[in-house]
């Protein structure tokens, strides 16, 4: 039996935030993941799961020789921030190799895909296309692909023929959470509560009589 306990939007990407600093996130990136964390949780894909099962891939940065990316091993969630501005800012067909759960890529395309600008990414027999803030995918699952390529352009975007998830039922699914809430498994929401009080603060009277708290979801 799944058991899930109520949380909302904002705890979510607190503690998502914390974990991936506490994990060794990049500055910036940090806020990026969490981002990533909460698109995907708040559309049924898995946001939660997905951070949980990279812990040990967020500190660290990939390296580029022209138009490929070696991640290093790294999540997506750390890495897609950078490659997709990185396709989109010189317009090239880039490929991301030895990269963690790429499909985290398609949070960061859909919020980059604005104003004409569309994404297009592939990852083994997967695919989704994001445009004008909104994103269609096909996948498989489990996300088990090392290599990510974006395609990046402008005017009417590529078409996925037979898509599994249209950018309509995304939506739909996000404004189902809004109205109902967010419902997380409560076995990993304690993974990432604890990954997340792992966050180092100043020594002082205060931090050691609050070290170990919870997050507060008032932060």
């Amino acid at each position: 039996m799944n058991v899930t306990i109520r949380t909302s939007m904002s705890e979510l990407k607190v503690m998502a935030q914390k974990a991936l600093e506490a994990a060794g996130g990049a500055p910036g990136l940090e806020r990026d993941g969490a981002f990533a964390t909460v698109w995907h949780e708040t559309r049924g894909l898995d946001g939660l799961a997905m951070l949980v099962r990279d812990l040990d891939a967020l500190s660290g940065l990939p390296t580029r020789i022209d138009e490929r990316i070696d991640a290093g091993g790294l999540s997506a969630l750390v890495v897609a921030p950078l490659a997709i501005d990185l396709a989109m800012v010189m317009d090239i067909e880039l490929k991301v190799e030895n990269i963690r759960s790429p499909f985290a890529a398609v949070a960061y395309a859909t919020r980059r895909a604005r104003d004409g600008r569309w994404f297009r990414l592939t990852w083994d027999d997967s695919e989704a296309v994001a445009a004008e803030g909104a994103a269609t995918i096909t996948r498989t699952d489990p996300d088990v692909a090392t290599v990510l390529t974006i395609a990046s352009g402008e005017g009417p975007p590529p078409a996925i023929l037979a898509p599994a998830l249209t950018a309509v039922e995304l939506e739909k699914r996000c404004v189902h959470t809004l109205n109902d809430g967010l419902f997380l498994a409560i076995d990993a929401r304690k993974v990432l509560l604890e990954a997340a009080n792992r966050v180092l603060v100043p020594a002082s009277e205060g931090s050691r009589s609050g070290a170990g708290a919870e997050v507060d979801d008032n932060e």
